[in-house]
């Protein structure tokens, strides 16, 4: 074999070289094989070779070179004749093609046997070490030639093909230097287990200086092989019996030592029922060692997978099928190398996994993998179509069935959610209206009571009036007039806010002046409570619905006074920060309870503390209403004891046009 190291081969050479080693190991006619081993050495894509392919051998009696097989395409006609086994010089120049002449000299040998003609596909030759590769597979094609006269096997197809545990080893101290797959596999040992170990610690009874005994012949070299019977060791501590043969093989700088472990009868018969039975597996089963070599694979395997078993033999890499599948488009977009690496290393991490996978064809196959204790890896593949199937129809008449039942369910709810909301209304609307109904007999009643008892203050009078007396019967009746006035125009503010038909009409006016009347109206009526304004910083002009205002305005110094009935002094602020007015109304009263604060601004709601005093529970909610259709805001603190504050906040520029369609909306 050339010179170039095994171990600083590229991949696809090894693999190719153990395609053309399979071919070799078959009883099919030497033409065939050559045919096979052709294929494989032009399909490599790194050679870039035409299908084109002579294979030459030296005639000794003749010295002369003969064709023994070619396989011919329509661009080179064969046969051509060969001068001291080199074409003639005419026929390079006249070829457009790159014409290689590759010795075929076997491996671990001298003589050249004949030369191999390739034809690249274009002018332009091949790089050197790349050169070097097709010189090694050329080399492995002179070993079948040379077979096939009669010579032995090489030490690579031993170590590579056998299905017996072979094992190298150094004569002086014994230790394994390299063995395959099947010693590994029927040990249990990893490979770099047992280079650390010495043929006789996998027998039993058979010490290293007995074993010594035994091989004294080859050592010596008065033999070439010994033979001898024995009992091989497990990981597991279990045995098996098996025949030792011993060989020493003769090379050119030193000579290898190699013992076959040949399994018995007996042994080789469970073998061959294992494989039986491992055929017929129904899923795709693969056993990789720790190198993620293939060690053996079922036919449903290459079935399910789409492989051509004569491409991936026993001795593949896994990574060589990954790529195969790449080739094909069935993983995809993506980087494909690093994908392939990872894919890798995961299954020789020693752990098991799962997942499914489809392929472009639409099969879904469900993928695992366990370790073995030995380092490597068993892959099953499992064809789940028709389940994968059955499950999307199961999912989909499930979800089907599942929307079906939330649709009708959400009918039955809304419908169920509809007649709770009328009910619900039916008897809050019932609730307000004896609410209000009490409320406004009790707020018409008193302003009534207070004229009708002025009248009949005057009536007994008759003649006797004097005129501080009926000023004063005058005043009450018409405070009592005034507050019947102020129920109605709240009455009927609430009612346009609930239908929706309540509309701003907005001037530009000075609230300064809408305060100022409200204050001298409420004094009126409240003659003794003091009032303290300061609303100079309030804006000269701003955009409002002036009658609208002024009903907030008197809302909140009617409640000041009305719920501050011990503490006279009432405190009215007015000031302007960026683009809006702000207007504060302040008592010293009773206040209001923190946890009534939420609900203060609801329709025909009270705070607890506002029980005996009169109102209808519609002022504030009228006066919210009012500033949000504003564009403002109400703010509200209190203290129970203390008083309260309440702060509006207008836009000086007043609200922003709606579009009419929101106001018929909300009507």
């Amino acid at each position: 074999m050339p010179s170039l190291a095994w171990k600083d081969l590229p991949e696809w050479t090894i693999v190719a070289d153990r395609a053309i080693l399979q071919v070799a190991a078959s009883d099919r006619r030497l033409s065939d094989m050559l045919t096979t081993t052709a294929g494989i050495i032009t399909a490599l894509a790194d050679f870039d070779l035409l299908p084109t392919l002579a294979f030459y051998v030296h005639d000794p009696q003749s010295s002369r070179y003969r064709l023994i097989h070619h396989v011919e395409a329509d661009e080179i006609r064969l046969p051509i004749d060969l001068i001291d086994g080199r074409l003639p010089l005419d026929f390079h120049r006249n070829m457009g093609h790159c014409v290689y002449e590759i010795p075929l000299k076997p491996p671990y040998g001298d003589e050249i046997s004949g030369t191999l003609i390739a034809f690249g596909r274009s002018a332009e030759p091949m790089k050197h070490e790349v050169y070097g590769n097709l010189e090694i597979l050329a080399a492995e094609i002179a070993g079948i030639l040379a077979r096939r006269h009669g010579s032995h096997m090489t030490l690579l197809d031993m170590v590579e093909l056998s299905t017996d545990e072979i094992y190298i080893f150094d004569p002086k101290s014994l230790t394994i230097i390299r063995t395959n797959a099947t010693a590994c596999l029927r040990t249990g040992f990893t490979e770099q287990a047992l280079s650390e170990m010495k043929p006789s610690e996998l027998k039993i009874g058979l010490s290293e200086a007995d074993y010594r005994a035994r091989i004294e012949p080859l050592l010596s070299g008065q033999r070439d092989s010994v033979l001898f019977d024995s009992f091989q060791k497990r990981r597991n501590g279990t045995v098996y019996p098996v025949k030792i043969q011993v060989w020493r093989i003769r090379g050119q700088d030193a000579d290898i030592f190699a013992e076959v472990v040949i399994a018995s009868a007996d042994q080789r018969k469970a073998f061959g029922l294992l494989e039986q039975v491992f055929d017929a597996i129904p899923g795709g089963i693969g056993v990789f060692d720790a190198h993620s070599r293939l060690v053996m694979a079922n036919r449903r395997l290459y079935d399910l997978m789409n492989l051509p078993p004569e491409q991936f033999p026993p001795g593949s890499y896994f990574e060589d099928i990954l790529r195969y599948n790449v080739s094909r488009g069935e993983w995809g977009e993506g980087d494909h190398e690093a994908m392939i690496r990872e894919r890798v290393e995961q299954a020789e991490l020693g752990l098991s996994y799962s997942f499914e996978r489809e392929r472009t064809s639409g099969k879904v196959l469900a993928v695992r993998s366990e370790p073995l204790s030995n380092g490597g890896y068993v892959l099953s593949y499992s064809d789940i179509t028709l389940r994968k199937r059955a499950e999307k129809d199961l999912i989909r008449n499930r979800d089907e069935l599942e929307i079906t039942v939330r649709e009708r369910t959400a009918e039955i709810a809304a419908q169920a959610a509809a007649l709770e909301e009328a009910l619900q209304q039916e008897k809050a609307i019932n609730a307000m209206q004896r609410q209000f109904l009490t409320m406004t007999s009790h707020e018409f009643r008193t302003p009534l009571a207070i004229i009708d008892g002025a009248a009949q203050r005057i009536q007994r009078k008759k003649g006797e009036i004097g005129a501080r007396f009926l000023a004063d019967k005058t005043q009450q009746i018409r405070s009592a007039v005034a507050r019947m006035v102020e129920l109605m125009e709240s009455f009927l503010s609430a009612g346009s806010m609930d239908t929706g038909k309540l509309e701003l009409t907005l001037v530009e006016c000075s609230v300064k002046t809408l305060m100022n009347q409200a204050i001298q109206r409420q004094k009126l009526s409240s003659p003794h409570h003091r009032f303290d304004a300061d609303i100079s910083g309030l804006p000269p002009v701003m955009r409002c619905d002036a009658l609208a205002i002024s009903q907030v305005l008197s809302n909140l110094l009617s409640n000041a006074v009305k719920y501050s009935p011990r503490a006279p002094e009432i405190a009215v602020r007015g000031w302007t920060e960026d683009d809006h007015a702000f207007i504060s109304v302040r008592d010293c009263g009773i206040g209001i309870d923190q946890a009534d604060i939420p609900q203060l601004f609801q329709p025909y709601f009270r705070a607890r503390t506002s029980t005996g005093i009169a109102g209808t529970g519609i002022g504030l909610s009228l006066v919210r209403q009012i500033v949000t259709l504003h564009d403002g805001d109400i703010f509200v603190e209190s203290r129970l004891g203390a008083g309260s504050t309440f702060t509006l906040a207008l836009p000086i520029k007043g609200p922003v046009a709606r579009p009419q369609t929101q106001q018929e909306n909300a009507a």
